[in-house]
C-alpha cells in the first residue's frame, strides 16, 4: 500500500535533469546521496514520505571542483564562496524553478551526501528552508558550499576523504509549515502518567 504521500508525487511533473524520489536511480546512493536514496527506499516500502526531487551527485562536480581548488591555495574562508559562484547551467537552473513550483512553491532543500550512509556525517551539510522558485540555484549552492565549512573538511580528513570526493546530491521537498501548534492540554510530557 503506498502513502497519501505516495500518491501525490505522481502528480510532481520531473524536470529535466533531476530524479524522482519514486523514479529510477533515486535508490542509489551514488546517484541521490544517501539521505534521499533512504527515503526513495521508504516511499518504495509504502512508509510515509513526502515526495521530492533530486538533483544528482554529478551536477555538484564544477563547484566542487572549484572549492577543492581554492581550498588548496585560499583555506576554508575561501572555498565555500568559490561554490557559491558557480554558475549552474541555465537548463539547471530552469528545472530547479521548475521543480520548486511543482512542489508547491515553497519547499526545503536538503543535502544528500554518498557519504551520509556513515554516521560520522550525520548534520554535516546544510539545509536550507523557505525555498521559493528564484532562490533555488543560489539554495543549491549553499549546499554544495556547505562541505567546505571547517566542520566537514575536520569529518573528511578524518576519514579519509579528499576534498574533491565531497560531492553531493541535492533533495529538494515541500516545506511542512504546521497550521496549529500544541497549546496546554494538548500534549503531554513523554513520561507523565494518565489519570
Amino acid at each position: 500500500m503506498r502513502s497519501s504521500a505516495s500518491a501525490e508525487a505522481g502528480a510532481v511533473a520531473v524536470p529535466p535533469g533531476l530524479l524522482s524520489l519514486d523514479g529510477p536511480g533515486a535508490t542509489e546512493p551514488a546517484v541521490a546521496g544517501a539521505k534521499a536514496a533512504s527515503l526513495a527506499s521508504a516511499r518504495r516500502l509504502g512508509l510515509p514520505a513526502l515526495p521530492g526531487l533530486v538533483l544528482p551527485v554529478d551536477a555538484s562536480r564544477a563547484a566542487v571542483l572549484a572549492a577543492s581548488t581554492t581550498l588548496a591555495t585560499g583555506g576554508t574562508g575561501a572555498a565555500r564562496p568559490a561554490a557559491l559562484r558557480t554558475r549552474l547551467p541555465r537548463r539547471t537552473d530552469s528545472a530547479l524553478r521548475a521543480a520548486v513550483t511543482a512542489l508547491g512553491g515553497r519547499v526545503i532543500v536538503r543535502s544528500s551526501s554518498p557519504l551520509e550512509a556513515d554516521h560520522r556525517w550525520s548534520g554535516a551539510f546544510c539545509s536550507v528552508c523557505e525555498v521559493g522558485p528564484g532562490d533555488a540555484g543560489t539554495a543549491v549552492r549553499a549546499c554544495w558550499a556547505s562541505a567546505f565549512a571547517p566542520d566537514p573538511l575536520g569529518r573528511a580528513e578524518a576519514c579519509g576523504v579528499r576534498a574533491d570526493e565531497l560531492a553531493l546530491a541535492v533533495l529538494i521537498q515541500p516545506e511542512l509549515t504546521p497550521k496549529r501548534v500544541g497549546s496546554p492540554g494538548s500534549w503531554t510530557a513523554p513520561c507523565a502518567s494518565r489519570p
